[in-house]
């Protein structure tokens, strides 16, 4: 608890060049083949361009615990889970509990979602959260457009106001490794959901 209320007040005192959604009503968020998004089902979350090189966990930074949430060129990635509170169903816009619970893991800490500070102005998305905490709050917005009804990205952007609003993206750490991030600089990274039990080659070792 200590950990998390430094982080809290960051949040409350620091916005960065973004603003929050506006104009957008949520909507059901729909894999690649329409269906809509569910909670307590695994789904892999792949860039835009690939069928491949799937959102994992890694450790990071001095190689400890808990898990940083990466991008693997070289893997499927590992199913990930979403849950919105009350709703039996996934929609955009709206507060979201998000989960890798990878098995046999090094550490022991809970694999949800939470922004984790690194620097001035910047986070990594780490895990370790818990569930209703401000800093496990994230949104997945749709991209605009008629030619991108499958295509979203995410953003920490808890519905309260006067918080941190922003995108997550990747940053390259110094090893290479591709660290999902807050902060200057990081654009929104477009992804794409496919859910593993409807996947032809699964594979839920791959992390």
């Amino acid at each position: 608890m200590k950990s998390i209320l430094p982080l809290c007040c960051f949040l409350f005192l620091l916005v960065l060049n973004t603003k929050p959604l506006q104009g957008a009503e949520p909507e059901p968020i729909v894999d690649k083949q329409g269906n809509p998004l569910q909670p307590n089902e695994g789904y892999y979350v792949w860039p835009l361009w690939s069928d491949y090189g799937g959102i994992t966990l890694g450790q990071t930074r001095n190689r400890t615990c808990p898990l940083d949430v990466i991008r693997n060129p070289d893997a499927i990635g590992s199913p990930v889970f979403f849950s919105a509170s009350g709703l039996d169903y996934i929609p955009t816009l709206t507060d979201l509990t998000i989960d890798i619970p990878i098995l046999g893991s090094p550490c022991k800490e809970s694999k949800v979602w939470k922004l984790s500070k690194v620097g001035s102005g910047f986070w990594f998305v780490s895990t370790g959260g818990l569930a209703g905490d401000l800093v496990t709050k994230f949104k997945i917005e749709r991209l605009e457009g008629d030619h991108a009804y499958e295509i979203y990205s995410f953003k920490f952007c808890p519905s309260v106001t006067g918080v941190l609003c922003a995108p997550v993206g990747t940053f390259e750490d110094a090893d290479g490794t591709k660290v999902m991030a807050v902060g200057d600089g990081i654009e929104p990274y477009y992804v794409r959901f496919q859910k593993v039990s409807s996947y032809k080659n699964k594979d839920l070792s791959s992390i």
